[in-house]
């Protein structure tokens, strides 16, 4: 008797502890997106290209504060050959002149080391959790409207699906947003390696935050041939407008 009454009293204290357990949100859908369909884009009879600045979504890290400038680029390969941007010529333009890309890794460190990551976990373990501050991340998700309606920049999705994780301390709070913030710079990063036919490559590009920069230079190497683009980095329904073809 005494061990049924024991075993009804553990199973009564862990229901409120299974009813509070964090879920993970369901897959959301992530569109592709079509360069061509954006105002100001590169086109050519080849390939499509555009660049979108990064806007802080209102949840999760903000990069902008980590003196990060993430550039979500898209390049639409509509050609048959297997173009390449050379990540080693990409530059970020702008008044106070021309910065090269930070790597992943120093994406990563500047992103932990600075104030902002500690007031997110801070935030995140006073709300309980850490699934709403990793609710709005990198995710490449990107809503397209055409005909007279504008493109709805960056959108921010969830990194690594939005998982919900519970923390108890600062600084197991610190610890678990540093892992998701590393693997959301790595996983979002752009790929620099040859674009197959008709296919659409979508990553992050990391330039240096409030340097003015408000273009992005890039080469592609198709063959023996090399082209230079200067992007315009959209960041505004002024710059996005409607889509022109």
């Amino acid at each position: 008797m005494k061990s049924r009454l024991c075993i009804f009293l553990v199973l009564l204290f862990l229901i409120p502890v299974f009813a509070c357990a964090p879920t993970s949100p369901l897959p959301q859908p992530r569109r592709v997106v079509d360069p061509s369909q954006v105002h100001n884009a590169i086109k050519t009879p080849e390939w499509d290209i555009a660049a979108i600045k990064y806007e802080y979504s209102g949840q999760g890290l903000d990069y902008s504060k980590a003196d990060l400038e993430p550039v979500f680029l898209v390049f639409k390969n509509i050609g048959q050959s297997t173009p390449k941007v050379l990540e080693e010529e990409m530059r970020g333009v702008g008044t106070d002149g021309d910065y090269l890309p930070y790597s992943t890794d120093e994406a990563v460190r500047l992103a932990f080391a600075s104030e902002t990551f500690k007031q997110t976990a801070k935030n995140a373990l006073k709300s309980g959790g850490l699934g709403a501050a990793l609710g709005g991340g990198l995710g490449a998700i990107i809503t397209m409207f055409t005909g007279d309606n504008v493109l709805v920049g960056a959108g921010m999705g969830a990194a690594v699906g939005g998982a919900a994780f519970a923390a108890g301390s600062l600084p197991e709070a610190e610890a678990k947003l540093e892992r998701n913030i590393k693997q959301e710079l790595v996983q979002y990063a752009w790929k620099s390696t040859p674009i197959p036919p008709s296919y659409t490559r979508m990553g992050y590009v990391y330039l240096p935050a409030n340097k003015g920069i408000d273009r992005m230079s890039i080469t592609v190497r198709s063959g023996q041939r090399l082209e230079t683009y200067v992007l315009p980095l959209l960041d505004s329904p002024e710059d996005m407008g409607k889509t022109g073809k």
